[in-house]
C-alpha cells in the first residue's frame, strides 16, 4: 500500500529519534496554544533544525494572518504548513506566491454526515490548498478530538476532493489507532496519508513507539 503515514503532536526528541527508524514519511509540532501537545516556535525549531528535508515535519497552526504566519515560516524554515483555523483562500494563494515550494495542508471539519457547508469547503480549498485534511469537528474545534468520522462519511469527501482537483492529497485524520485502521484496511487506499495523534499516545504529547510501529507494519508491509 503506498498510503503515507504522519504522527502528530511530536513533542521530544527522543521520540524523533525513535520515529527514524521507522517508515513514517512526516511528522507534525503542534503550535497552537489550545492543544495539550503544544510547543511554541523555538522548541519546535531546536526539534527541525537537523533535519535536512524541511518537508518532512509540518507545523500546525491556527494562524490566519498571512503576514504572522510568512515570519514562521521564514523563522523555522519549515516547507509544510497545516492550517486548523479560518484561513482564506486569498492568504493561501498569497503564501504560495511567496514560498514555491510550501506545501499547504488545510484542515476540514466534519461531524457523522456532510453539510452544505462542509461541501462548499471541500470544493472550494481543494482548488487552493495542497492537501486536505479530514478531521472530526466537536464544538467547533479541530483536532485532539479523539473520534472517528465515519468511514463512509470520510469517503464521499474524499470524493468531493478529488472530483474538484486530482492532485489534492487527502488526509484522513480523526482518532486513528491500529484497532480502528485494521477494521478500515479495505477503504485505506482510498486516502493519500493517515494522521495519527493520540491513537499511539500513553498520554497527551506521551508517545508510544511500538503503538506507531504496528500501524506502520500494518500499512506498510501489506
Amino acid at each position: 500500500m503506498s498510503l503515507k503515514i504522519k504522527i502528530c503532536g511530536i513533542t521530544n526528541k527522543d521520540i524523533i529519534d525513535k520515529i527514524s527508524t521507522l517508515n513514517v514519511d512526516h511528522i507534525g509540532f503542534i503550535n497552537i496554544e489550545r492543544s495539550k501537545r503544544y510547543l511554541d516556535l523555538d522548541e519546535v525549531i531546536e526539534l527541525s533544525k537537523d533535519m535536512d528535508d524541511k518537508h518532512y515535519p509540518t507545523l500546525i497552526l491556527d494562524d490566519s494572518n498571512p503576514l504572522d504566519i510568512l515570519k514562521k515560516v521564514n523563522k523555522s524554515h519549515i516547507k509544510r504548513l497545516q492550517f486548523h483555523s479560518n484561513i482564506s483562500v486569498d492568504s493561501i494563494d498569497e503564501l504560495h506566491s511567496k514560498f514555491e515550494d510550501l506545501f499547504i495542508v488545510k484542515v476540514i471539519g466534519i461531524k457523522d454526515e456532510i453539510t452544505d457547508e462542509t461541501i462548499k469547503d471541500l470544493k472550494l480549498f481543494s482548488n487552493h490548498a495542497d492537501g486536505i485534511l479530514l478531521d472530526y469537528i466537536k464544538d467547533g474545534l479541530t483536532g485532539g478530538t479523539n473520534t472517528h468520522i465515519p468511514i463512509e462519511t470520510a469517503l464521499k469527501a474524499r470524493d468531493m476532493v478529488k472530483g474538484e482537483n486530482p492532485n489534492c492529497e487527502i488526509i484522513l485524520a480523526g482518532g486513528l489507532n491500529y484497532g480502528y485502521l485494521k477494521s478500515i484496511y479495505e477503504n485505506l487506499d482510498s486516502f493519500d496519508m493517515i494522521d495519527v495523534n493520540s491513537g499511539v499516545e500513553d498520554k497527551p504529547g506521551v508517545k508510544n513507539v511500538d503503538k506507531i510501529e504496528d500501524i506502520v507494519n500494518l500499512i506498510k508491509t501489506n
